[in-house]
C-alpha cells in the first residue's frame, strides 16, 4: 500500500465522524501520482476548487527563474487563469482584456522561443 492511501485511510474516518456527529459534509479528492489529498467542505464550488489548485500553479509560477524555458509560458497562463477565475461570474474590463491580449503575445513569443531551440 503506498503511503497516501494509508494516509487516506486515517482520513476518511475523521471526515466520517465529522459527518455523523456535527453534520460537516466534505468532498475528497485523491491524485495518487502527486501524492496529495484535497479535502472540501461542501460549500465549495468548481470554481473555488478551480482557484485553490491554481494557487500552486502560480507559486511555481511566481518562484521559478525566468531563465527557465517554459517560465514565461507557465507565468502568463497561470496570471489569464488568474483573472478568469476571479471575473467567473462577472464582467471583465476592457483593462483586463487587454492584458490577456498581452499576455496572449507574450505566451507566442515563448512558444516561437521554445519552437526555435
Amino acid at each position: 500500500m503506498i503511503s497516501i492511501d494509508r494516509v487516506l485511510e486515517q482520513v476518511k474516518p475523521v471526515l466520517q465522524e465529522l459527518e455523523n456527529n456535527e453534520k460537516i459534509s466534505t468532498k475528497v479528492r485523491v491524485d495518487r501520482n502527486a501524492g496529495i489529498i484535497r479535502i472540501y467542505s461542501e460549500g465549495s464550488d468548481y470554481v473555488q476548487r478551480a482557484s485553490s489548485g491554481l494557487d500552486d500553479m502560480l507559486e511555481l509560477a511566481y518562484t521559478t527563474a525566468e531563465h527557465h524555458p517554459f517560465w514565461a509560458v507557465l507565468y502568463h497562463t497561470s496570471e489569464i487563469s488568474k483573472v478568469v477565475l476571479e471575473k467567473w461570474e462577472s464582467q471583465l474590463t476592457a483593462d483586463q482584456i487587454s492584458e490577456m491580449a498581452w499576455r496572449c503575445d507574450e505566451i507566442k513569443m515563448a512558444l516561437d522561443r521554445l519552437a526555435g531551440m
